[in-house]
């Protein structure tokens, strides 16, 4: 679930405002759509087309503000998935020639951050809101702050509904490429080797403190032991330093390739980055080396 609301706040750009009159952000919705042909007609007409068919779904009340503000916070906090309409939004707006105009402009993102009254919006107070949790990043803090900087007149704005539309469309792929979706079966989970980092970024495993050199000892002997049904779940507590967990995750990678290059040498005499493709598959087919995310507690 983590991952999968992380995606859609890369993917929701932070060029949304709450200026008295949203001047700076009408700017750049304009710049966004006059940069395309005819502009931005053909992208219009299929927006418009999603939007009617959610409508006669319920899906949106009408294309007001309000309605499609409403959406757009039950897709942030993941409750709720398009099931009722066939349309894809994306595909057709990826058949257009200049699609990637679509996805983003960095021209207008310029454009609006040369301005004197940048500063004043609230694409700016956005921007200032995300960047103060970039470095204990969390999805679900995110999505709160996307929730109470942005109202129903933020989504008045053509750009915001397209955007709104497309975040809407992206949660249903997402969940439809099994993102999301519980990867491992619950018996795989109850039996892995269980890692908590502590708000005092300390490391436990099964519930022991331990040390780096004994956590390599552990998985090392737990990979061999278990092989391919190893599983090695990762919990934080939400006070971590994320840099720190981040440390303890490419830690693990390192023991993982500890692990293989001990393997790869005593099979075919030659490190694990040294193998042929069919020799590196038959040591990852017989041994697992992944690492499950649990949500952060």
């Amino acid at each position: 679930m983590k991952e999968k609301l992380s995606l859609i706040i890369i993917f929701f750009t932070f060029f949304i405002g709450n200026s008295q009159e949203r001047e700076i952000e009408k700017i750049y919705s304009d710049c966004y759509f006059n940069s395309m042909p005819s502009n931005g007609k053909e992208v219009k007409r299929i927006y418009k087309t999603y939007e009617k068919q959610l409508i006669s779904k319920g899906i949106l009340a009408d294309n007001s503000g309000e309605s499609y503000y409403t959406l757009f916070r039950k897709v942030m906090s993941e409750k709720f998935i398009d099931n009722k309409t066939n349309y894809s939004l994306i595909d057709s707006i990826n058949k257009l020639e200049y699609s990637d105009l679509i996805h983003y402009n960095i021209k207008c993102t310029e454009k609006i951050k040369s301005s004197k009254k940048y500063i004043n919006s609230n694409t700016f107070l956005l921007e200032k809101r995300i960047d103060s949790i970039k470095d204990n990043f969390d999805a679900e803090k995110a999505a709160e702050i996307y929730i109470k900087t942005l109202n129903e007149k933020d989504f008045q704005i053509e750009f915001y509904k397209l955007r709104a539309l497309l975040v809407l469309e992206m949660n249903k792929s997402l969940l439809e490429l099994g993102i999301g979706k519980p990867k491992y079966s619950k018996e795989r989970i109850e039996n892995s080797l269980n890692i908590y980092f502590s708000e005092e970024n300390l490391t436990s495993l099964n519930g022991k403190k331990t040390s780096k050199t004994e956590m390599e000892n552990i998985v090392i002997e737990y990979l061999s032991r278990n092989k391919e049904k190893s599983l090695i779940s990762v919990k934080s507590s939400r006070q971590a330093i994320y840099g720190e967990y981040l440390k303890l995750k490419e830690n693990l990678e390192l023991i993982f390739l500890k692990f293989k290059n001990k393997i790869s040498i005593k099979r075919f005499n030659k490190k694990f980055d040294s193998l042929t493709k069919n020799e590196r598959e038959e040591i990852e087919k017989e041994y697992s080396f992944e690492i499950y995310d649990k949500e952060p507690e």
